[in-house]
Formats: structure tokens, sequence, C-alpha cells
């Protein structure tokens, strides 16, 4: 399923699905935390094939899987998670803006959006792919991150 959006950009071999919660006792049921390119979810949430999961499901893993990308090409998800500061969700489309105009969480918003309007078939995506059409052309890209960070961490 994360291959449709990530193609081969994601090391699928390193990627972990937890049945735990990263942070006992303090992490709701309603919470995956992916701090680390591995996904945590509460027992009660987590599935042994997300593919075969409802829709709600499978935007919430596609979610989470955009945090696994971000690790893997050297975001700090875990640090930049923990400082919770302007990471809202929320995001608008418009063509002059790129995915790395979005903070951690939006894109995590705008990919697991764009995974259900062309897999899910649920809108028209012409607007996602215009948005997109540099982390289409190259999901491995380390520039197709938020911008206030490089790949590296070091901050710009």
């Amino acid at each position: 399923m994360a291959r449709l959006v990530f193609g081969g950009a994601i090391d699928y071999q390193r990627v972990r699905i937890h049945n735990t919660r990263f942070i006992p006792f303090l992490q709701r049921k309603d919470v995956c935390i992916t701090p680390n390119g591995e996904l945590y979810f509460h027992i009660s949430r987590y599935r042994p094939d997300f593919s075969l999961a409802t829709e709600s499901e499978k935007h919430w893993f596609m979610h989470e899987m955009v945090h696994v990308w971000q690790h893997q090409l050297g975001y700090p998800v875990m640090w930049r998670g923990a400082i919770r500061l302007g990471l809202s969700y929320d995001y608008e489309l418009a063509p002059e803006l790129r995915l790395c105009d979005f903070n951690m969480e939006a894109q995590a918003e705008v990919l697991a959006d764009y995974f259900a309007v062309v897999y899910l078939q649920k809108l028209d995506a012409g607007l996602y792919n215009d948005m997109l059409r540099d982390f289409l052309r190259d999901p491995s890209s380390p520039a197709n991150l938020p911008r206030i960070f490089f790949a590296n961490g070091v901050i710009s």
C-alpha cells in the first residue's frame, strides 16, 4: 500500500509495526506514534494487514508512513514531534505550493489525503498532482521534507 505513494523511497525492510504503545500508560488508544521509523499502535488499533483495514484506518496508516519516510530521509521526527508548537494538521491546496512548504504533520495529511483521493477514489486529484509534482517525480529527494530543516537535521 505504501509503495503506491512512496515507491522505493522507503526501505520497507526497516519498517516495524508494533501492537504496543511507544509511551506506556501515556499514549492514548487513538494515537499512533512513529518517532523512529517504526509505528506504535495501541493493541486495540493495531491491524496485522492495514491493506485490509477500513478506509479511515488506511488513511491513518498512510499518515504514519509519511513519518517513516521523513525519518528515513533524515528529518528529526522524534525531536520535532516532541516540540509540538506549530504542527498543525491543517493545510490548503494551492498550485504554487510544494510539499516542502508544509510542516511534518501537514505533510502527513497531504500525502494520506492524496492516497485516499487517488487510490480510494474519493475526489479529483488534479490539484494534488500539481502541488505534489516534485514529490511524485522523486519521492527519495530530501528537498521534499519540511523546509525548516535540511535532511541532516540542521536548521536552515
